[in-house]
């Protein structure tokens, strides 16, 4: 998330813009889905605390805080959430501070507050995190119906906490330009303009206070493993936008304080909430995010991140091997082009970071969702650490391709979406063909470098094609049997290549370097056998074995693995011929 200029110091008490008689203590994290921000608001007669978070240590340390501004002058605490996720409020449950109703009173919109009331695990994500949640009471029902007709009539509520609220409900917008919004007076001089933004959670609210406009999760709305969320919905949350972009163009906003993650400028805002409304709007008929999803995403995960491990690192080693020889050879402006098309390190540190998530999500039996959002997290960011198109260049294409399908098939996964196949009829003779040549014929050729000398920019990029893309099978003895002239089959050819790909490699990797294909054929199949000539223990991880069998099945066939009388490693791969 992008830092604005004016921005809040976290954890001291300081002057909250536009709000003459107020003061702001902001509790701000990083982000993550264990925990929101927490904002503190005192007035001379009121304390309000916007989301308590999830965590108890929060709470408690808020709860301190509070305590000793009641010492020094006592007033009321209200609390209010901007939805009603258990990320927000559910640190506050044991802490006494907030647990009872004439200590702090709890304000939550309509919807929110009578799904806490009566304990509901969905709505609040409860279900998703594995947390149970008790009834909770909500002192203060915002947007409830019993002022909807009461529009612009002021409504004075006497809290048990022996506090003093005035609601002014705005009069309801029929032509459906502008949000439904309460104006709360807390005490005697804090103004709170609450806004219902709808999308994340049917229960969410914006609130403006001063010249802060705290948005809650509205601009994580659309991202993976938060879209489809229980509760969410694609034409509130675009619409919820819309309302909102017009409130960030003036100057009464200065500083946007989101659910997670630091403050920002409006500027950055309104630019952020273009990029989700066009996120959002590419979302139809999303699958509910929930926690069975959660668990299928974080093993889906694994395994993906296993391979892209295993890719990044060929690709890398590449990279490196390139840059070096073209070091070697005085070519070092070339070597130094090549090198800044991966962020080595960056891969590096993003890949070593999931390892050691996962290990330590393992070790302490840890919620699925938070492996599935965090290789969603870092699949996102390897996104933007390679330059794909100039890398395919320098590096075997099919390889930039499989990285890309992988890191975007996860992420239509963790989306809820079936990632893109297309079974079609395919003759598997000719596919074959192409495949073996790719692997063991080299893109270019000695020649094709020497008679490119006249021409530097073509100079350069055949010299660094010629280095760094090596046929797979360049070293590999290798021969097919019994492949028919034409073998029409159906297949997704994509998948098809990639899973030839995935086991030649796993074969080479392994020192194989005679490598046998034969294909034999019913009346209905087609068995690709694919034997190497080296004898190991099990070479797949149960890792590998699900990506290779998940991988065969979309790709239209099935996979079996064995070993030949020798009991070398041994791969079989049938798919349906075309009738």
């Amino acid at each position: 998330m992008p830092a604005g200029n004016a921005q809040l110091v976290p954890i001291i008490w300081q002057q909250l813009p536009g709000a003459s008689r107020a003061e702001i203590y902001p509790y701000i994290r990083k982000v993550d889905v264990i925990s929101s921000n927490s904002y503190l608001i005192r007035t001379p007669d009121a304390i309000l605390l916007i989301d308590p978070g999830g965590l108890t240590d929060q709470a408690e340390m808020l709860a301190s805080v509070i305590a000793g501004c009641r010492a020094e002058r006592d007033r009321p605490v209200f609390v209010i959430l901007t939805h009603a996720h258990v990320d927000h409020f559910n640190g506050m449950r044991d802490v006494p501070a907030f647990a009872y109703a004439n200590t702090a009173v709890l304000m939550v919109q309509e919807e929110g507050a009578l799904a806490l009331e009566r304990g509901d695990r969905f709505l609040t994500q409860a279900d998703m995190f594995n947390v149970s949640i008790p009834p909770i009471q909500v002192g203060v029902h915002l947007f409830s119906p019993t002022r909807q007709d009461q529009a612009d009539i002021p409504v004075e509520l006497y809290p048990a906490n022996e506090g003093h609220l005035v609601i002014t409900r705005s009069p309801e917008d029929h032509a459906g330009n502008r949000t439904a919004h309460e104006r709360i007076m807390v005490g005697a001089s804090l103004v709170v303009d609450c806004y219902h933004t709808p999308g994340h959670s049917p229960d969410s609210i914006c609130i403006r206070i001063g010249s802060l406009f705290f948005i809650g999760d509205l601009l994580f709305a659309a991202n993976p493993g938060v879209a489809g969320l229980s509760g969410w919905s694609q034409e509130g949350l675009v619409r919820s936008l819309s309302m909102m972009e017009p409130l960030l163009s003036g100057e009464e906003i200065t500083i946007i304080c989101p659910g997670h993650g630091r403050t920002i400028t409006p500027k950055d805002a309104a630019s952020m909430m273009t990029m989700v409304k066009k996120d959002a709007l590419a979302l139809s008929d999303i699958a509910e995010f929930n926690r069975e999803r959660a668990t299928e995403a974080a093993v889906y995960a694994e395994d993906c991140m296993e391979e892209v491990n295993e890719l990044f690192t060929i690709m890398a080693g590449r990279l490196d091997y390139v840059a070096y020889v073209l070091s070697e050879l005085g070519e070092a402006g070339i070597a130094e082009n090549a090198s800044a098309l991966m962020n080595g390190d960056k891969v590096d540190e993003l890949l070593d970071a999931f390892r050691s998530f996962a290990e330590e999500h393992h070790r302490g039996q840890n919620l699925s969702v938070h492996l599935a959002l965090k290789a969603g997290q870092v699949i996102g960011k390897l996104e933007r650490s390679f330059n794909k198109s100039d890398l395919a260049r320098i590096i075997d294409p099919s390889m930039i391709r499989r990285a890309e399908r992988l890191l975007s098939d996860y992420t239509t996964m963790f989306r809820g979406y079936t990632p893109p196949r297309e079974i079609a009829p395919v003759d598997l003779s000719s596919l074959l063909d192409v495949l073996v040549a790719g692997f063991t014929i080299p893109p270019c050729s000695d020649d094709d470098v020497l008679s490119s000398t006249d021409d530097d920019s073509a100079f350069a990029a055949i010299l660094m094609a010629r280095i760094g893309a090596r046929p797979l099978l360049e070293d590999v003895d290798f021969s097919m049997e019994g492949k028919p002239e034409h073998l029409p089959v159906v297949l997704d050819r994509d998948l098809f290549t990639d899973l030839i790909t995935y086991v030649l490699e796993d074969l080479v990797g392994i020192g194989s370097d005679t490598i046998r294909a034969e294909v034999r054929t019913t009346d209905t199949a087609a068995m690709l056998t694919i034997t190497g000539n080296v004898v190991t223990a099990d070479t797949e991880t149960g890792r590998t074995r699900r990506f290779l069998h998940g991988l065969s099945e979309r790709a239209g066939g099935s996979l079996t693995t064995g070993r030949d009388e020798s009991g070398a490693t041994q791969y079989m791969i049938q798919v349906s011929r075309a009738i």
